[in-house]
C-alpha cells in the first residue's frame, strides 16, 4: 500500500520512492500525478534522491538507484530472521529440489521476502519467475491465491472481506472459482497451519506455506517453498510446520530491543 503525503519532507520522499518502486520507471509528470503533488515539488524531491544514489535516471524518467539496494542488502543481512531461516530453508532446498523462501510480516501485514532458495536446476526452468518474485508484497487481492497470503491474512478476516470487495480476479484457470471456495481455502489452513496452493496464483507453479508466530500466536513470519512441474506440496507441510515451530524461537530476536542490543554488542567487539 503506496503512503500518502503527510505534509513532511520524509513523508513526501517516501511517497516518491515507493511509487518509483511500484511503477520500475516512472515520468516526473507521472509522478506528480499520482502523489498528488506540485511538479516543482516532485522536481526538487527526485532530484535530491537521484543526487543520493535513491534514484537514478531512466529512458523515460526515474527508478530505485543502487543506493537503495545496498541499504537493503544490510538490512536483510542482519535481520535475525534470515540467519535463523537460512539452514531450514538450505535443508528443505535439499529434499524437496524446488524454491524455499522465508518472510517477515510486518504489523500492517506487508510481506517482506528475507531469503529466497534455489538450485541450478530451478534457476534455469524458471528465471523469468523467479526474476520477478517481488521484495515487498503490499495487500492486494491477489494475495488470497498464494499460500504464503493465506497464511498471514487467515487471522485477518476483516481484511480478507476487504480485499475482497476491492475485486479478487482469478489469475488462473486453476484458481478457487467463488467467493466461498476462497474463503474455505482459507480457513482450511488453521487446521495445521499451513497453506496449499496448485497453479493459482502462477500457471506452472504450485506454493505450500506455513506460519511462525510470536508469543502472542499472531503470525510474524512465512516459511514456504513453491516450485514448478509433477511435484507433491501436501507432502512437506509436515516438514514446513516442524520449521515454523523451530522459527518461532527466533521471534524474540526480531522485536526492536532485542535488534537494538545485538547492534550494540555488534559495535562494541
Amino acid at each position: 500500500m503506496t503512503s500518502v503525503d503527510d505534509g513532511t519532507v520524509l513523508g513526501r520522499a517516501t511517497l516518491v520512492l515507493e511509487l518509483v518502486e511500484s511503477a520500475g520507471c516512472i515520468t516526473q509528470a507521472d509522478l506528480a500525478r499520482r502523489s498528488l503533488l506540485p511538479k516543482a515539488t516532485v522536481r526538487r524531491i527526485a532530484g535530491d534522491l537521484t543526487r543520493r544514489g535513491l534514484l537514478t535516471r531512466c529512458l523515460d524518467g526515474y527508478e530505485l538507484g543502487p543506493r537503495l539496494a545496498s541499504l537493503g542488502a544490510t538490512a536483510l543481512a542482519h535481520h535475525p530472521f534470515r540467519s535463523a531461516s537460512t539452514p531450514h530453508l538450505q535443508d528443505l532446498l535439499e529434499r524437496t529440489r524446488q524454491v524455499t523462501f522465508a518472510m517477515v510480516v510486518e504489523p500492517d501485514l506487508t510481506m517482506i521476502t528475507l531469503h529466497l532458495a534455489f538450485g541450478h536446476e530451478r534457476a534455469a526452468s524458471g528465471t523469468q519467475t523467479l526474476a520477478r518474485w517481488p521484495g515487498v508484497e503490499p495487500a492486494e487481492p491477489a494475495l488470497l491465491f498464494k499460500a504464503a497470503g493465506r497464511v498471514v491474512y487467515a487471522d485477518h478476516p476483516d481484511r480478507v472481506d476487504a480485499l475482497l470487495a476491492a475485486g479478487a480476479h482469478r489469475p488462473t484457470r486453476y484458481s478457487a472459482p467463488t467467493r466461498r471456495a476462497l474463503l474455505a481455502a482459507i480457513q482450511e489452513l488453521q487446521h495445521d497451519g499451513c497453506a496449499v496452493e496448485r497453479q493459482e496464483h502462477t500457471l506452472g507453479w504450485s506454493c505450500v506455506a506455513a506460519g511462525i508466530r510470536d508469543g502472542e500466536d499472531r503470525v510474524v513470519g512465512v516459511v514456504g517453498v513453491t516450485g514448478q512441474g509433477a511435484w507433491e506440496p501436501d507432502r512437506f507441510r509436515r516438514p514446513l510446520v516442524e520449521v515454523a515451530t523451530a522459527l518461532r524461537a527466533a521471534v524474540p530476536l526480531a522485536g526492536p530491543e532485542a535488534r537494538r542490543a545485538l547492534a550494540h554488542h555488534r559495535a562494541t567487539q
